[in-house]
């Protein structure tokens, strides 16, 4: 801000000395003006002066009295712009002379006669800057009888010029000083609003932080610095963690001290000379000067997170948030702001997928990766805005333990590009999560399996349950997404109860979600726990969300029943959920051993390759009437 406070300086002395030269200026040619006015003025009564001298004097010339024309002459000198005087005859000679001005006895030349004087004696009326001869002939009804010269002076000239200068001056002096004074109050309200208009600019109002553009100023003279002393320097692009959670949960009065709060902490950890504004909702920046090694930014990380993880004091409770950090080191040949932040912000999202509340510095590796997720999300956007195109449901059956019979089927969701390629759901699912568009895919999938039941249902084949995966993510949409579920089951003519929703054990500890799953219960979905065993278990949470069904996850399944750890695992969460009434499903049984094994211990439903693969709703049709074995 120094830069800024000195160019507007500059500004406002330039400005001054504009003004004051525009002044200086129009002074000067007032001053010309009046002096070019008030000489012509002059002379031309001294014009009329001569006139009159020479009038009066024409009788005494023409008698060649002597006394009167010395009379006239000695008048002249009442007048201050005359300084001498004298009458000549028609030949020449010298009548009378006063005061200054040194006129010779004779107009014509004489050897005896003062040569000097006759040179400064003109022909005609001459006039000088300060002092002049004006020449001037004695008429008398149209001859000449004489000449008068007058010896005049310009000095009162210039005195009534320094009394007019001094005068306006003074006048200048006196209207800008009551200028100044009546104007004082309205230079501090612009000076106050040109301060206000440079906090708006510059300065976050929230966190009273540098706002983004004051921030990639900022950086773009970190970038000249970098490549101008070599110094190490690093930008970090930070992220915080839950936020949307307090602003939902506290307001968003409360979400703005949370962020107040955390500009205050951050600054806290940075020295004097680094940098950190806020760049939009809960996204920070930060410039570290002369860092050296790169362990010095990753510890200035840690301290922020540090720093942030002690809960912030809200009303009427704590807040708990972190932060998700990218890192970039600054480079001599970087020159170009945004394509740093958008690498840290690359990083930055990679910290963020990797569990949060952590950070990563950029590489190459990652701006492949993001590069991808993008590619990804561009094309997902665009197969949903096109209605789903690509996108199709495959279903894994799910077999009763017991008598082998088809109980259901898992709906998966795939999706084939338009070159042919298959997108895992691993690479695609998250990318949804992170763009915003888990809800829409989610909506979709309903949508398309209760298509692929009425299809199924005209090859004869009746799924008594279908599983549909539920992202933890859609649980941020609140209870609508119930609401959207029972009407998109109304329009296809689908009964509530043949759908149940898989969520993961880290679903039921989300903030918020607990209104979701309630509806979900009050709806009469049945709900599954996903890879059970791998998160946060809780009987608690499920006695409390009424959970209908839990999945042993595949890890415990796969060394069945050789390894004796996971064995025992499985055998106690079989017995633990048959005393809760609970039903369990094994996934991933591969084996018949691992199915003999599942099958002794009292495991309700198998799902696995041995059983069947994800199938399409064609496909799955085929199986069933291959296998003569529908649940009713």
């Amino acid at each position: 801000m120094n830069t800024q406070n000195d160019r507007i300086g500059r500004s406002r002395r330039l400005n001054l000395l504009s003004i004051g030269l525009a002044l200086l200026i129009a002074f000067i040619l007032l001053l010309v003006h009046q002096y070019v006015v008030g000489r012509q003025l002059m002379v031309e009564e001294l014009h009329t002066e001569a006139v009159i001298i020479g009038a009066n004097s024409a009788a005494a010339l023409v008698f060649n009295d002597t006394k009167t024309a010395q009379e006239t002459i000695g008048t002249v000198l009442l007048s201050p712009r005359i300084k001498g005087g004298a009458l000549y005859h028609a030949d020449g000679r010298r009548l009378a002379a006063a005061g200054e001005g040194n006129f010779p006895l004779s107009l014509a030349p004489e050897g005896d006669q003062d040569v000097q004087s006759l040179s400064e004696l003109s022909k005609s009326t001459s006039y000088g800057v300060v002092t002049g001869f004006l020449r001037e002939d004695v008429l008398i009804e149209g001859g000449k009888v004489g000449t008068l010269l007058l010896r005049v002076s310009f000095s009162s000239l210039y005195w009534r010029l320094l009394e007019y200068a001094l005068g306006v001056l003074g006048i200048a002096t006196v209207a800008l000083t009551l200028a100044y004074r009546l104007t004082a109050r309205l230079r501090r309200r612009m000076a106050r609003a040109e301060e206000q208009l440079e906090q708006l600019a510059f300065y976050d109002q929230v966190t009273g932080l540098p706002n983004r553009r004051l921030f990639e100023r900022e950086l773009r003279q970190a970038l000249a610095r970098v490549a101008r002393e070599r110094v190490g320097a690093a930008l970090l692009f930070i992220d915080v963690d839950d936020f949307k959670k307090v602003n939902d949960s506290l307001g968003h009065e409360a979400g703005d001290k949370v962020l107040m709060m955390i500009g205050e902490r951050m600054t806290a950890v940075l020295r004097l000379g680094d940098v950190v504004g806020r760049l939009g909702g809960d996204e920070f920046g930060v410039i570290l000067y002369g860092i050296g090694d790169p362990e010095n930014a990753a510890k200035v990380a840690r301290s922020m997170i540090q720093a942030i993880g002690v809960p912030l004091p809200t009303t009427p409770t704590t807040s708990h948030v972190g932060l998700s950090i990218g890192v970039v080191l600054l480079a001599a040949d970087d020159h170009d702001p945004s394509v740093l932040l958008r690498r840290a912000d690359m990083a930055m999202y990679v910290a963020k997928t990797h569990g949060k509340n952590g950070f990563r510095f950029f590489s190459e590796e990652i701006d492949t990766r993001v590069r991808s997720d993008l590619e990804l999300e561009a094309g997902l956007r665009q197969a949903l805005a096109e209605g789903g195109r690509g996108l199709w449901v495959a279903y894994q059956p799910q077999l009763c333990a017991q008598t082998g019979r088809l109980v259901g089927a898992e709906a998966l969701v795939r999706w084939r590009r338009e070159d042919g390629r298959q997108v895992s759901p691993s690479e695609f699912v998250p990318v949804a999560e992170q763009a915003g568009l888990i809800a829409e895919l989610g909506d979709w999938v309903l949508s398309q399996v209760c298509r692929d039941l009425a299809l199924m249902r005209a090859g004869a084949v009746e799924l008594p349950k279908v599983s549909v995966n539920f992202s933890p993510r859609q649980l941020l949409s609140g209870s609508g997404v119930v609401q959207r579920f029972c009407e998109t089951l109304v329009l296809f003519g689908e009964p509530v109860g043949r759908f149940e929703f898989e969520l993961t054990e880290s679903a039921l500890m989300e903030e918020g979600g607990s209104v979701v799953l309630e509806a979900f219960h009050a709806a009469g979905f049945s709900l599954s726990i996903d890879d059970f065993g791998t998160g946060y278990s809780s009987l608690g949470y499920l006695k409390r969300f009424r959970v209908g069904e839990l999945k042993i996850d595949q890890s415990f399944v796969r060394d069945l029943p050789t390894d004796g750890e996971n064995a025992a695992i499985v055998t106690a969460v079989v017995q633990m959920s048959r005393a809760l009434n609970i039903k369990v499903v094994a996934e991933g049984v591969e084996t018949q051993e691992q199915a003999q094994f599942l099958q002794a211990c009292g495991c309700h439903v198998l799902q696995g390759y041995l059983l069947g693969r994800p199938m399409s709703p064609a496909d799955l049709v085929t199986y069933v009437q291959q296998r003569w074995a529908v649940a009713s």
